[in-house]
């Protein structure tokens, strides 16, 4: 049985002068164990009972940056788990709330119970900062001293010491079978140092940390860059969502209890950028729209996630979709409508969630149980089929109940009856091909020999049609080489005629940034045009701004965050019809004598603006004074 703790900061703080303190809630052997500890008794408690799971509601409610982690982690048992139970889309309430678990959140024996009981489901990520690969380091453990005539000999029986110890580490690595490198010092009569590094983890090697009177033996695992969170178990975020299409195509994203996930519209939205969408929110269980007869886009997207499709008896009233929105922010009468429709969605089956969540057990994810619901399937056939996998029901082995004898006879006599059908179905499947075999047998040998010839010459035939097709297909992408060629050819020309070079972002996002600076690289003084650039962040603009380009060359289609974040950075925006450029695949070329007079204009421009607006304040400040 697996030992699990749950622990939460009852007061004080790893940040300040007050020590802090923590509850702790130990599950095993389904008891359970509460304790108010210090920081360092609970180190020691960790060290003595050796845990499978240390699970947190925040790591850093225990430990104080990244250094103090490790340091934790490197004298922690080796089977031990650091598991933090909540991440950015789940709060412990909402975790306790969808496992069946009642706690009060000013309580800390109680969100540490959730926390023991939480990561024993299975929920949370482990914490990893180590790799697979175990670092061990053999050197000296004295120093040589200032020197002397003994030196040199001295110095020859600690490098002798170092070499027989590295050797035997060494040998007995290769027994193992693990796969290293190393790296050696020598020294005068052996070895200073040796390093090697091995591909495994800490707790594999068959060699732990020692001194000696002359050599020292470090080994330790080699930490990762950053703190990983790897989760436990992949779990999904069952959704409810709202489609309202059109020319702009907005979103709506609910969870089963009603809470907005996100909400978003865009125009030219196509069906497949809209499910890697919502992918990327969690799974559908229900797709809805505020029409009676759905439109084809919601369609699709439903048939896309096998989901249920939602739609009311009529259609949905301007002034129902403001009372169901009116608690909610929405940019547009897009989004809306689309969260008008998941929410009617939702109240259409809030009642029924609500009774799910009376009648499961504490331990079960109710998330996945509703949306098995809502897809038609019976409460009670759900819990026993639960019940089954969780293996919370145990049967007696010497003694069958009356019933189970019945249903499992039922069974038995429908699986003979299925195979009488079967056998059957086989004897006639038999009968069949023997006809088959005779019809075969009496065609002619001319007769067999015309269908031989005609099928070769229709394969011959269709293998013709292919070739043809392959080699236009050949022929078009030589034609649309050749064209990229001249113009590549045209742009070097220019190139050399004094046009300056430009980087090209096809859209405004980050991932579009990453592939620049993945494949072309985007430097200080660059030119980066930006062939779509609505949708634009501030904080998209402040990466291209930290990266020191020099000027941006867009559509006059920018959110005001974005520009106001460039021209921050004093970085000009010049619109497509102010300068003279050609395009490439991923890089342009711009005329650089209009390009920079528009850049000086643009400059000129921005600081006007700021001094006009520094006069404004200071104007503003005297009339203040005045009055």
């Amino acid at each position: 049985m697996s030992v699990v703790f749950g622990v939460d900061i009852v007061g004080g703080s790893v940040h300040g002068k007050i020590k802090p303190k923590y509850a702790v809630v130990v599950l095993e052997n389904g008891n359970e164990f509460e304790k108010i500890v210090s920081r360092s008794k609970l180190f020691r408690m960790v060290k003595r009972e050796k845990p499978d799971i240390i699970a947190v509601d925040n790591i850093y409610e225990v430990f104080k940056d990244k250094k103090d982690l490790i340091f934790f982690l490197k004298n922690a048992p080796s089977k031990t788990k650091l598991v933090q139970v909540t991440d950015k889309e789940n709060s412990l309430p909402s975790l306790s709330k969808r496992f069946g678990l009642k706690i009060n959140i000013r309580n800390p024996v109680d969100e540490a119970k959730a926390c023991a009981y939480l990561a024993s489901f299975g929920m949370g990520s482990e914490i990893s900062v180590f790799t697979d690969k175990t670092r061990i380091t053999v050197s000296r453990n004295r120093s040589l001293g200032k020197g002397g005539w003994r030196q040199k000999k001295y110095g020859r029986k600690i490098h002798n010491a170092v070499r027989e110890v590295y050797k035997e580490i060494r040998d007995r690595i290769a027994e193992a079978g693990f796969e290293f490198v190393e790296e050696v010092k020598k020294g005068y009569g052996g070895i200073s140092r040796g390093v090697m590094i091995v591909d495994a983890r800490r707790d594999k090697i068959p060699i732990n940390s020692f001194k000696t009177r002359d050599v020292q033996v470090v080994v330790e695992a080699i930490e990762k860059e950053k703190i990983e969170f790897i989760p436990l178990r992949k779990t999904l975020r069952y959704l409810i969502v709202g489609i309202d299409p059109g020319s702009t195509t907005a979103v709506a994203a609910l969870d089963l209890r009603g809470e907005v996930v996100d909400i978003k519209s865009k125009k030219g939205w196509s069906p497949g950028e809209v499910v890697e969408f919502i992918s990327s929110l969690g799974k559908p269980v229900v797709i809805s729209t505020d029409k009676s007869s759905p439109p084809e886009f919601v369609s699709k997207i439903r048939a896309s996630f096998n989901a249920v499709l939602y739609t009311p008896r009529e259609d949905m009233s301007v002034e129902k979709k403001r009372v169901l929105t009116s608690k909610y922010a929405t940019s547009n009468d897009h989004e809306r409508d689309a969260l008008a429709a998941a929410i009617d969605a939702f109240n259409s089956y809030k009642s029924k969630l609500i009774n799910v969540e009376k009648r499961l057990p504490a331990g079960i994810d109710s998330d996945r149980i509703k949306a098995e619901v809502i897809k038609g399937t019976p409460l009670k056939e759900i819990l026993s089929i639960t019940k089954e996998e969780g293996k919370t029901v145990k049967l007696q082995t010497d003694t069958v109940s009356r019933d189970e004898v019945i249903r499992r006879d039922k069974v038995i006599e429908r699986l003979k009856e299925e195979n009488r059908i079967l056998s059957r179905k086989i004897k006639e499947l038999k009968d069949e091909i023997e006809n088959l075999q005779a019809r075969i047998a009496s065609i002619s040998r001319e007769e067999h020999e015309k269908i031989r010839k005609d099928t070769y010459v229709k394969n011959l035939e269709r293998e013709i049609l292919d070739l043809k097709k392959k080699l236009k297909e050949k022929d078009e992408e030589i034609e649309q080489l050749k064209e990229r060629i001249a113009v590549l050819r045209k742009m070097k020309m220019l190139e050399f005629q004094g046009w300056k070079e430009a980087k090209v972002l096809r859209k405004f996002t980050r991932e579009e940034i990453e592939r620049a600076e993945r494949e072309m690289g985007i430097s200080e003084g660059d030119i980066v045009i930006i062939m779509d650039s609505s949708g634009g962040s501030a904080s998209l603009a402040e990466i291209l701004c930290k990266k020191g380009i020099k000027a941006i060359i867009c559509s006059s289609e920018m959110s005001h965050l974005a520009a106001e974040t460039f021209e921050k950075y004093n970085i000009p925006r010049i619109s497509f019809d102010e300068v003279e450029f050609m395009m490439g695949d991923d890089v342009a070329v711009v005329n650089a004598e209009k390009f920079e007079k528009v850049y000086g204009e643009k400059l000129e421009e921005t600081k006007r603006r700021k001094i006009d607006r520094l006069e404004k304040l200071v104007e503003d400040y005297r009339k203040r004074r005045v009055v």
